[in-house]
């Protein structure tokens, strides 16, 4: 379990590490449920969340995972997960990169009015609780020491 949250949520994890040593940079923003997300300046994150970036991260996640469980299927699920966060980002913002700095940006920005923020939020909570119910249900099943196959299989 601690694997797959890890995996999606890769792209955030790189991008606090990526602005923490000045490779990317944060756009400070208002937010509110009338209005939505407002950033006061542009974001540079092409390197956390750019897509061509995401499918790099996706793809060597796999092989980190292959590397270590020799699972094809193991590896690809995590790789899956990873992409995962850039296609939900997709929904959520308007400014993702396609590639590097300068490159088009990619995104629905949904978070840019009141309603699609709403709407991105109950989704991340209705997300959140599939999971968490998906998880108690099958751990009340599950034998007592849990491995990564018996959570894919």
């Amino acid at each position: 379990m601690w694997i797959l949250l890890a995996a999606g949520e890769t792209n955030d994890i790189l991008y606090f590490a990526f602005t923490a040593v000045g490779i990317e940079s944060q756009a400070p923003m208002t937010i509110d449920f009338a209005h939505g997300v407002t950033y006061l300046s542009t974001a540079s994150n092409p390197w956390s969340h750019g897509l061509f970036m995401s499918v790099i991260w996706s793809l060597l996640a796999v092989g980190i995972a292959f590397v270590l469980t020799r699972d094809r299927r193991a590896s690809g699920i995590i790789g899956l997960a990873v992409l995962s966060h850039w296609l939900l980002d997709f929904l959520m913002h308007s400014n993702l990169p396609l590639f590097f700095e300068g490159s088009p940006l990619l995104g629905l920005g949904l978070e840019n009015s009141g309603p699609g923020l709403i709407f991105m939020t109950a989704l991340d909570l209705l997300l959140l609780g599939a999971g968490l119910y998906i998880y108690l249900r099958d751990r009340k099943q599950a034998p007592s020491t849990p491995t990564l196959e018996r959570f894919l299989s």
